[in-house]
């Protein structure tokens, strides 16, 4: 199980979350490259001929693009969960604020807890595997907020924990890990 995620046992409310520091990670590497690319363009404007110039401007619009995704798609929320409300930050790297739920929402607002299960790699030898995130629904007009991540089916046991304090119902999606013998 990931350090970071809750405990089934020692879950309590107020609960407070972070699921933001893997897209941090993804996004400040991109902004790196970003930052790196526009440089090399620079450099080579006044160092190579222009067919190099051209070429690593392609490149950096195109890993731009890519890093729009990457904050577009971003899911991570950091915030505190009470029995009758959950407070979320802003959520920004480098100053970029990241699009997302922020603000104050009353609890009345939800209407599960969902737990998404997800595959990792399926070649031997590479990190990774099952994991899962949790989920705050929220009913119409009311965002859904990421509470947790977990590994290895530990999500059902938190979703259930957390269903329970918040008087809620539990949702499961995606395939939870089937062991063969």
């Amino acid at each position: 199980m990931d350090p970071d995620a809750p405990s089934p046992a020692g879950l309590s409310l107020p609960y407070r979350f972070d699921t933001s520091n893997v897209w941090h990670t993804i996004l400040k590497g991109a902004f790196g490259l970003n930052a790196f690319l526009i440089l090399c363009v620079l450099v080579s404007a006044f160092a190579r001929p222009w067919p190099v110039t051209v070429g690593l401007a392609l490149i950096a619009a195109l890993v731009f693009w890519f890093t729009r995704l990457f904050v577009r798609y971003q899911e991570g929320s950091i915030g505190t969960l009470t029995r009758e409300r959950v407070e979320v930050e802003p959520n920004a790297v480098f100053g970029v604020s990241l699009p997302g739920p922020k603000g104050s929402f009353a609890l009345d607002r939800f209407s599960a807890i969902r737990v998404e299960f997800r595959s990792g790699p399926i070649q031997p030898g590479v990190q990774g595997g099952p994991n899962e995130v949790l989920w705050l629904v929220g009913r119409e007009g009311t965002p859904n907020i990421a509470l947790a991540r977990t590994e290895d089916g530990a999500g059902r046991d938190v979703g259930r924990k957390l269903a329970a304090l918040l008087g809620l119902p539990v949702e499961e999606t995606g395939a939870p890990r089937v062991i063969r013998v």
